[in-house]
């Protein structure tokens, strides 16, 4: 099984693969592994299931013992049976025994106390079909209470130059003082951040004759010293990805990405219950260019 220290900080991003061209998905994913990436997140929701069914072929191809895989349990849980139902759902459909992390994807997926679900997911450990708790996706004390009660290996959550949520509220250095992952989903958010062509994120890439993304990620593995999650389905993008770490940011370069925000993320107020507005896991998927 693969060690916490032999990671790769880019993991490999699940959601909307290309399965129109399954192929080369599938040679673009490999690929991935033989460069090193080692990390992958994914979930039942992905295309109704079918990025779930696709990665059969993937490891059919790369032993599980050589990926980190995280999965999330998805709406609604109802009862605590529900957890392992949608577990074994994971590891049927993929043809595996087990996965490396389990996490609730958004709080409010569970109708259940949060709780009851993670003793549901720390029993799963106990019967081996999980390596290690996670959580996603809730707020500081939320967190706090979960990791009061288990031992956490990870937080999924979204943070990028633009949106800085979890930082301003204290839960990146939550997560740092308890040895807590964190783990950014929409790190690039999609390319949006690039799109808008900020002038210093354009001097800094002619400086350091890096694209954007790639002194993006520099910064946030690099000096924030987190790991991402990115989808790339083409081995130029996978090649530019991995690229990003080959080089070093001077501190004065590094001050200014720490001090940049978008206020208007900050302008949102976040809807934790789903109750019409805007929840957690679609925070940075507003403002598109």
């Amino acid at each position: 099984m693969l060690e916490l220290n032999k990671i790769n900080p880019i993991g490999i991003g699940t959601y909307k693969l290309d399965l129109e061209n399954k192929d080369k998905t599938l040679q673009s994913l490999l690929y991935s592994v033989d460069k090193g990436q080692n990390f992958m997140s994914t979930s039942l929701l992905y295309d109704n299931g079918n990025v779930v069914d696709f990665l059969y072929h993937f490891f059919k191809q790369v032993k599980k013992d050589n990926i980190f895989l995280t999965c999330h349990l998805e709406p609604y849980i109802e009862r605590k049976e529900d957890v392992e139902k949608q577990l074994d759902q994971y590891l049927k459909k993929m043809n595996i025994s087990y996965v490396d992390a389990l996490q609730v994807h958004v709080s409010y997926a569970s109708k259940i106390l949060l709780l009851e679900t993670y003793e549901e997911i720390s029993k799963m450990v106990e019967k081996g079909k999980v390596r290690y708790i996670s959580v996603s996706n809730t707020s500081l004390e939320e967190l706090k209470q979960i990791q009061n009660h288990f031992k956490l290996y990870s937080f999924e959550g979204v943070y990028n130059l633009e949106c800085k949520y979890y930082e301003n509220v204290g839960l990146l250095d939550f997560c740092k003082e308890n040895n807590v992952k964190f783990v950014s989903y929409q790190a690039l958010r999609r390319n949006n951040i690039a799109k808008m062509n900020y002038p210093f994120l354009v001097k800094l890439a002619n400086k350091y004759n890096k694209t954007q993304n790639q002194i993006l990620l520099n910064w946030m593995i690099k000096e924030k010293g987190l790991n991402t999650i990115i989808k790339a389905n083409t081995i130029q993008n996978i090649d530019n990805n991995l690229q990003s770490l080959d080089f070093t940011l001077e501190s004065k370069d590094i001050e200014i990405l720490n001090n940049f925000q978008d206020e208007r993320f900050n302008n949102i107020e976040i809807d934790w219950k789903n109750q019409g507005g805007i929840t957690i896991d679609k925070l940075a998927s507003q403002f598109k260019v």
